[in-house]
């Protein structure tokens, strides 16, 4: 039904406009060559170059959505193929023809920059993005360089489509069978096996899904070496002491955070050892296998929860961010902002995209289920995260981080969980409720700390030439994920491949982020759910701020301070509290 997918003329009235404004840009693009040479001459000359540029790009990034968004809708549908890749290839030139941009602002004395943004307050607009460059200048290469880069830029970003049309289109996965009936298996059902309360069908699932795997693993594993290869030569050009830090300075964060959050998630690794002893304990097992990890042990019928039922839900939930909030969440329900079902070929997965000037977009493959209402809450999180920001910001300064953006769609989901649980009264539906929020802490906190540990092992040893094979890639896992769960949980031989199904692994050092995310959100979610004063306010003042401050400081705003190690150490608080609240109702 149409009312379930995105109305996508909010961004084009048809395709004439689309192509429309393609044009456009394809005849802007050498316009921006008129300001080449002049940066250093005046402050205005500089102001007038970013005002260009920040017009093109809020076309560029209307053109990239509509063709992005159509592309997630049938992977496979030539014309959405085209589309996207038209796109693709005028970024690409928009990327050569503005390549000089940095280098030259660069090559401006600091003094000088400083001055310009002192005199000039039409230049005070883009004084972060002056700054940023001041910043980083020791990371930017010559002009020529720069340009030698930017045209290889789609052949060095094409391991991640060659990941996607590997995994997400050419896969297709052996049935499940389930009361002789045999049920599709997909990326998006799979997590629904792993957690039926029959065994044989969360084994089957977990085989099937890694049979296909193994199967290419040569072959995954070598595009996923090449890519860490990228990354690793990529941050020796710039002067990075490695692809860690490349990373994690464009979130505005730094390797003390990284580091801190793996350090203190494996002091706290008994906790987890504790959780799975005690899920093995529910299940009447000595030791639990890796598909029995996300089952949720309490027997109790799993509620269907269609999508308009789910949406009273989460708008009952958001009440205590304001009107303001939960109106604009209500006209993305109703305006179709979200494409809602799972269809052949459709993008896996959820996400959120920010349209600056028009509104975001939520995709979704809903399937009737709380985990699919958490999806809802959380993807509105971003949503909501990027409507105050493109409201509040201009283009460049409405464009946050990750690290930030992973905030704001946790709280929501951490606002969800509690609401469920507290309203509850029933202590098995109670008890099923506490579970299933303690196996979304392990799975995001501690799981997602796995994977970037994980990739942190990998892009070093790759940066030190070391020669990995797929057996090496999937030993280090193996090993991992044995450390990570202990000795309640028997590691399976499939788990191994695990870390090939991953795609995030192709945004490199971006898992830690969800890591993170849930352990500043704890701490949010119980600041507003207290009643802290003033702190909602506090607290979307802080969204409304997009990117016009470092990741850090904004956390900052909200009494967040990932540097040291009080955040995480509370999420494992709120964790142990959850699993003690559990065998509380378990003894009674």
């Amino acid at each position: 039904m149409e009312k379930y997918k995105w109305n996508l003329k909010d961004i084009f009235e048809n395709e004439e406009d689309f192509y429309s404004t393609y044009k456009e840009v394809e005849n802007s693009c050498s316009k921006i060559q008129r300001f080449k040479g002049t940066l250093k001459e005046s402050s205005n000359n500089i102001y007038e170059c970013y005002s260009f540029l920040e017009k093109i790009e809020e076309m560029i990034l209307k053109l990239e959505a509509y063709a992005t968004l159509k592309y997630h809708q049938n992977l496979q549908d030539s014309e959405n193929i085209k589309r996207y890749k038209d796109v693709e290839n005028l970024v690409q030139n928009f990327s050569n023809e503005i390549s000089y941009i940095t280098p030259e602002m660069t090559d401006i004395d600091e003094e000088l920059l400083l001055k310009y943004l002192d005199e000039n307050d039409n230049l005070k607009k883009y004084e972060r993005i002056i700054k940023q460059i001041i910043k980083d200048k020791k990371h930017v290469l010559s002009e020529k360089e720069e340009y030698i880069l930017s045209k290889y830029s789609t052949v060095l970003n094409a391991f991640d489509n060659i990941y996607t049309m590997l995994c997400d289109v050419d896969f297709k996965f052996d049935d499940v069978e389930k009361n002789d009936e045999k049920l599709k298996l997909t990326h998006a059902t799979y997590s629904i096996f792993l957690q039926d309360k029959d065994k044989k069908i969360r084994k089957k699932a977990f085989e099937n899904m890694y049979r296909k795997y193994k199967e290419y693993i040569e072959v995954i594993a070598e595009n996923y070496t090449n890519y860490v290869k990228k990354c690793s030569i990529s941050a020796d050009i710039r002067k990075y002491k490695s692809s860690l830090e490349s990373a994690v300075e464009s979130d505005d964060s730094n390797e003390k955070v990284y580091n801190n959050l793996v350090e203190t998630v494996n002091k706290n690794l008994y906790l987890n050892h504790k959780y799975m002893k005690l899920k093995a304990k529910m299940l009447n097992m000595d030791k639990l296998h890796m598909y029995d990890v996300y089952v949720n042990p309490i027997v109790e019928e799993k509620e269907k929860i269609e999508y308009e039922e789910a949406c009273k839900n989460v708008l009952e939930v958001l009440r205590v961010m304001g009107k303001d909030y939960t109106d604009t969440v209500k006209k993305a329900m109703e305006n179709r902002w979200i494409d809602v079902y799972e269809n052949d070929n459709k993008y896996s997965g959820g996400y959120s995209m920010g349209v600056y000037s028009v509104h975001p977009y939520i995709l979704l493959n809903y399937t009737d289920d709380i985990e699919s209402e958490s999806t809802l809450i959380h993807e509105l999180g971003h949503t909501m995260h990027s409507y105050l920001s493109s409201n509040a910001q201009s283009l460049f300064n409405s464009e946050y981080t990750i690290m930030v953006a992973e905030v704001a769609s946790t709280v929501n989901e951490m606002l969800l969980a509690e609401y469920l649980i507290s309203k509850e009264n029933d202590r098995t539906k109670k008890a099923y409720l506490i579970n299933s929020q303690i196996d979304r802490i392990r799975a995001t906190l501690i799981r997602q700390t796995m994977f970037a540990e994980f990739e942190k092992d990998i892009h070093e040893k790759i940066s030190k030439d070391i020669s990995l094979s797929a057996d090496d890639i999937c030993e280090i896992y193996f090993e991992l994920n044995k450390k990570y769960f202990g000795e309640s949980v028997i590691s399976d031989e499939q788990i191994k491949y695990e870390w090939a199904r991953i795609p995030h692994f192709y945004s490199a050092f971006y898992v830690y982020k969800y890591a993170t995310g849930i352990s500043s959100a704890i701490m949010i979610a119980n600041k507003i759910l207290n009643n802290e004063n003033e702190y909602v306010d506090k607290y979307l003042n802080m969204l409304s701020l997009g990117g016009s401050k470092d990741s850090l400081d904004l956390l900052r705003l909200v009494d967040v301070d990932l540097e040291s190690s009080t955040s995480v150490q509370n999420a494992f608080k709120y964790f142990e509290e959850k699993i003690n609240q559990l065998e509380e109702l378990l003894e009674n």
